[in-house]
Order: structure tokens, then C-alpha cells, then sequence
């Protein structure tokens, strides 16, 4: 199961990648179930995946430099607090995913996006991505 988890951040992190097309068959709905159970090494994995693809979308938008010398600044999407924990992430996530039904079909990566964006709200930004 780690090695699952494992080659799923790394997916993640290749996803701008124009040969990355490939996605995890995970849905919300098993993201959710693996992120509840009660095995405490899988919860772990859970957790790990969410940071892999809290930290690949952050190093994503902060490829370019804020003072456009490679291109305009990619869009905040991802405004998480410094001192959030990998458990705090995965309990946000696990709530959004609950409170919005129609995720549970959405591919893993892409609810683990949508949670953190809607939950920790970037200040002062028009960041997004589209739907």
C-alpha cells in the first residue's frame, strides 16, 4: 500500500508534465474509505498521498517568479498555513470530500485539490483553476 501511495504523489508531480497523462484509478469515494479506516499505516499513506499533492501543486505555482522574468506568475490556488499538519490536510480534505457528494467520482488527485483550495482560501488573489 505505501508503494501505492508512493507512485501516486509521484504521478502527482509529474502532472504538468505533457507525458503525464496517465492518473491513479482512485476515486473521492476510495480516497475517502482509505483515509477513514481504521488501519493507522494506511491512514498514514492517505496522508502522505494528500501532502504529495498539496506540495507538487505548490511547487507548480511557484515555478515562475513573481517578477515576470520567466512569464506571468502562475495563479495562487494552494494558500495553506505554514504550520499545517499532513493529519490537519487529511481531515480537511476527508470533511469537503463528504460535504460534496458529487467528488466521490472525481480522480483522487483532483478532489485533494479542490479541498484544499476551497478550504484554505488564498486572500486577496482571483487564484483558480478551472472546473
Amino acid at each position: 500500500m505505501k508503494l501505492l501511495f508512493a507512485s501516486l504523489a509521484m504521478l502527482a508531480a509529474c502532472a504538468g508534465s505533457a507525458h503525464a497523462e496517465r492518473f491513479s484509478p482512485i476515486d473521492g469515494s476510495k480516497l475517502v474509505s482509505l483515509c477513514t479506516g481504521r488501519d493507522k499505516g494506511v491512514m498514514a499513506d492517505c496522508t502522505a498521498y494528500i501532502n504529495g499533492v498539496s506540495d507538487a501543486a505548490s511547487f507548480y505555482q511557484n515555478l515562475r517568479p513573481a517578477d515576470g522574468s520567466k512569464g506571468g506568475k502562475l495563479p495562487a490556488y494552494l494558500c495553506l498555513p505554514t504550520n499545517i499538519t499532513g493529519v490537519q490536510m487529511r481531515e480537511a480534505v476527508v470533511a469537503w470530500a463528504k460535504s460534496h457528494p458529487d467528488s466521490q467520482r472525481l480522480q483522487a488527485s483532483g478532489v485533494v485539490l479542490r479541498a484544499l483550495h476551497d478550504t484554505f482560501k488564498c486572500q486577496g488573489t482571483e487564484g483558480g483553476l478551472a472546473s
